[in-house]
């Protein structure tokens, strides 16, 4: 379930990227994209052997990765609009 509400929302992101909504389209998609995968984290937690500082590196990790995602998506959908002359 949470794999398809990903692909929802990078979907959504480029979407909104194609109809040239603005930027703030991206911090949505950002805010979803971080909820899924702190959703997941029980097994890096484990990985990470649970050390004081694996919460922290987890949150940055997911809020890195779901900012470039969702801005990479937006920046697509953009070209996406302007290649087919949106």
């Amino acid at each position: 379930m949470s794999s398809m509400l990903a692909f929802t929302t990078i979907l959504g992101t480029c979407t909104a990227g194609i109809l040239q909504m603005s930027w703030w389209a991206c911090v949505a998609g950002t805010c979803m994209l971080a909820l899924v995968s702190m959703s997941n984290h029980a097994v890096a937690f484990r990985t990470l052997g649970g050390g004081a500082s694996a919460p922290t590196i987890l949150v940055m990790s997911s809020l890195v990765n779901a900012s470039i995602t969702s801005a990479a998506a937006l920046a697509i959908g953009r070209l996406i609009g302007w290649v087919w002359g949106v």
